[in-house]
């Protein structure tokens, strides 16, 4: 585990914003409009794509801001890109209740079982990252750096790393598959 600490300490995540901001309309919850992150390859530079809220039945229950690198090319199929680009990418959702880690570890995992179809020791172990209660006004982060990983983060204290490619898409594809968990947060995020 010290291991991981130094080489995150090495590598990542703290953002420097670079500019304007960009607002969740509904939340009116403001995100930075481009951030740097410090990679394995130096620093890489992300743009916001999009954002969108999160709602459950009349809650509202985080604001989500998509990032790409910003030399990545989405094509013609944005969700497909979100899923499976090798390209720095991050979701910063910003919450707007407190949320139990029981809650959003079953989220997570049922996010991601929707495309895995079934039991995998790597969602567990991902899952199990979200022990601790999200309070309103705090943030889980998402970042995948190409050859590194997918780091989460939680109100600003780094949980674990993924690995397992498999997984990664799976999770990528609970905001951006053909079953979404929003439409409306999917279509936010991607900025169509």
């Amino acid at each position: 585990m010290r291991i991981l600490a130094i080489i995150m300490a090495m590598f990542l995540l703290a953002p420097a914003a670079l500019g304007d901001t960009v607002v969740e309309k509904s939340s009116k919850t403001e995100f930075p409009a481009s951030i740097t992150l410090k990679g394995p390859e130096g620093e890489v530079n992300l743009n916001a794509l999009g954002t969108g809220l999160r709602k459950k039945a009349i809650f509202k229950v985080y604001a989500g801001c998509f990032y790409v690198d910003a030399t990545a090319k989405m094509g013609d199929d944005p969700a497909a890109a979100a899923i499976g680009g090798n390209f720095a990418k991050r979701i910063d959702m910003h919450f707007l209740r407190d949320v139990g880690g029981d809650k959003i570890a079953g989220a997570f995992r049922e996010g991601i079982q929707k495309t895995l179809h079934g039991h995998d020791e790597q969602v567990e172990a991902f899952c199990g990252l979200f022990t601790e209660e999200v309070k309103k006004g705090e943030s889980i982060v998402l970042t995948y750096l190409p050859g590194f990983g997918l780091v989460a983060e939680q109100a600003g204290e780094e949980l674990g790393t993924l690995k397992e490619g498999h997984v990664i898409s799976a999770l990528w594809a609970t905001w951006f598959g053909d079953d979404p968990i929003s439409d409306d947060l999917k279509e936010g995020m991607l900025g169509i």
